[in-house]
């Protein structure tokens, strides 16, 4: 992606801007499904110089797991006036002929995502305890999001089908993309099987990757909630498990690097979420393990098979036996 390219395109949108210059552009590291590109622009309107900045989402050659740019526009679209902070998407360009890939364009927001960084800086101390409680209270209000607003949204059959879906929709990622028997991971397919939690009272909006890093923040608390590539309707608390996985304390004993397990579950249901029963819990802490395995799976294969030769998807092999022996200790 260049700079010309960019300016090019928002002529194009913007025909009316006089003197339009980018600058700026830069890849913001990281991404399981699209790369994320941060740019500024500069140009006049009716005499008045105007000054705004962007961030562009774009297809990869391949990633980490497959997901639908459109239905991320559409979420995006649909959370304005929500009262969930996420940024004002833009334009959507599905044919990518601009960029050479498809992608979409929205404002940037201010703050930081730095997650390790907010668990441990001395800096971010005092703001630590306002994240987690807004962290806990934007949960639950996209938790009680009308998804009849969303036509793209995946749904399983009905609120009793919603854990044995992902289940299975997991389970087929990775029979489809291993390398090599996964002997760990078919124990605990078996074992999420026969642990099945009781159904939601209704489905809800599962952001399906709500962890510490997902989020802009500054010293003010939460600015906006980002990717949104694996969000679907299914049980609130598959992110409640997601979010309290060892991989995102960032080396604490805190949930997302920022409060106790209990804490933050009590700021959730006090905020109007869904009531977190322990054994639903626990299970949705063992999927979500197995998941995280199964992204990492599908980036190693990527590699392997000449897709990609991305650096982040070729260290992720490495991530999955700390992950295996998370899994075997919760499930004891």
């Amino acid at each position: 992606m260049r700079e010309d390219q960019l300016a090019a395109y928002l002529r194009r949108k913007l025909p009316d801007a006089a003197d339009l210059a980018v600058a700026n552009l830069a890849r913001i590291p990281g991404g399981a499904s699209r790369e994320t590109w941060s740019f500024d622009a500069r140009w006049t309107a009716r005499g008045t110089p105007v000054e705004r900045a962007f961030i562009v989402r774009r297809d990869p050659p391949a990633s980490l797991l497959e997901s639908n740019a459109s239905l991320e526009f559409e979420l995006y679209t649909a959370l304005e006036g929500s009262g969930i902070p996420a940024p004002r998407v833009l334009w959507y360009e599905p044919d990518g002929a601009e960029l050479e890939r498809p992608f979409f364009v929205m404002e940037r927001l201010p703050g930081i995502t730095d997650a390790r960084t907010l668990a441990h800086s001395p800096e971010w101390a005092e703001q630590r305890p306002l994240i987690a409680r807004q962290k806990a209270e934007v949960l639950a209000r996209i938790h009680r999001f009308d998804i009849g607003r969303l036509r793209s949204l995946e749904r399983p059959p009905s609120p009793e089908t919603a854990a044995l879906h992902e289940v299975e929709k997991w389970e087929r990622t990775m029979r489809q993309d291993a390398l090599e028997p996964q002997p760990v991971l078919e124990f605990a397919f078996s074992w999420l099987r026969r642990h099945l939690p009781p159904p939601p009272e209704r489905l809800a909006l599962v952001h399906g990757d709500y962890r510490s890093g997902n989020f802009l923040f500054d010293k003010t608390g939460i600015t906006g909630v980002l990717d949104w590539e694996m969000a679907h309707a299914g049980d609130p608390i598959e992110d409640v498990g997601w979010l309290a996985i060892k991989s995102w304390r960032w080396g604490t004993d805190r949930t997302g690097g920022l409060c106790s397990r209990e804490e933050f579950v009590r700021m959730y249901e006090e905020a109007g979420g869904a009531k977190v029963d322990p054994a639903a819990l626990k299970f949705w802490e063992v999927f979500s393990n197995v998941k995280f395995a199964i992204i990492f799976i599908t980036g190693t294969k990527a590699v392997v098979s000449g897709k990609s030769a991305d650096m982040l998807l070729a260290v992720t092999a490495f991530i999955n036996p700390g992950l295996e022996a998370e899994i075997l200790e919760l499930i004891g």
